[in-house]
């Protein structure tokens, strides 16, 4: 009786070469948007930015008094004055900095102004603030603020 040979191990070359083109595919696909990071930065500031209007919010409702929401092409911001020229922010609640948000290049805002929460977290109208971007791919957002309550949402 010839000696029993023991069992191979390992993969066939048809296996290796299948895992290694799943691989390249993917590779293919999914790395450009993995390293692409303006995106990434684009959407941060949008969520930055609609927090900042959220902050604004509540600071009003807390101090019982107006807080403005000044809006540049490249800048939101929160201030307890009128004046967006001149202002006096309001403190981030994290890093104890001015609450304003910078966007990053290709992203701008519009439109150009400023709108204020009362005391009750009201603004005036109703605001839309619209983030258009020129960076490939990436939509534009809006922040919605509702004018009886204040509500901010996308």
């Amino acid at each position: 009786m010839p000696p029993r040979r023991a069992p191979q191990r390992g993969f066939t070359l048809a296996e290796l070469v299948m895992v290694l083109v799943i691989l390249g595919v993917l590779g293919a696909l999914v790395a450009p948007r993995m390293l692409a990071t303006r995106n990434f930065a684009s959407r941060g500031f949008y969520d930055e930015a609609q927090s900042v209007v959220r902050f604004a919010q509540k600071t009003a409702i807390a101090w019982r008094r107006p807080i403005v929401v000044c809006v540049s092409a490249t800048e939101i911001s929160a201030i307890s004055n009128n004046d967006c020229t001149a202002p006096a922010f309001v403190v981030h609640p994290a890093t104890g900095g001015d609450l304003r948000s910078l966007a990053p290049d290709g992203v701008t805002l519009a439109p150009i102004g400023s709108f204020q929460f009362d005391g009750l977290g009201r603004p005036g109208p109703a605001v839309t603030i619209v983030l258009t971007s020129t960076i490939a791919d990436d939509p534009a957002r809006q922040i919605l603020v509702a004018s009886e309550t204040g509500y901010v949402s996308r």
